[in-house]
């Protein structure tokens, strides 16, 4: 198997997040490098499964949410806002 390409940058574009987390599945899965589009793609692909799962599990994370719950995963499936330390944990179940 050859290594991946590591010098394909993340743009700072409010999904950086999703866009690292979904590139590194990509990979993980044993892809080459998604192209620039692509690793676009997966990462609004992510950011919906994301939010998902925040509904999904609402009575497990509401509580560590700041603000209104529903308000925070409407705002989070907006492509410009940038997610944090909850995303990486429902990341983490939506990608197992």
């Amino acid at each position: 198997m050859s290594k991946p390409d590591l010098s394909l940058g993340i743009p700072g574009d409010g999904s950086c997040l999703f866009r690292s987390v979904a590139h590194g599945a990509y990979l993980r899965s044993g892809k080459p490098s998604p192209s620039e589009s692509l690793q676009k793609e997966l990462a609004d692909e992510l950011r919906d499964k994301v939010a998902d799962e925040f509904i999904k599990r609402r009575t497990d994370t509401e509580w560590f949410i700041e603000g209104d719950f529903d308000t925070y995963v409407t705002q989070m499936r907006q492509p410009h806002i940038w997610g944090g330390e909850p995303e990486l944990l429902m990341s983490s179940h939506v990608l197992q």
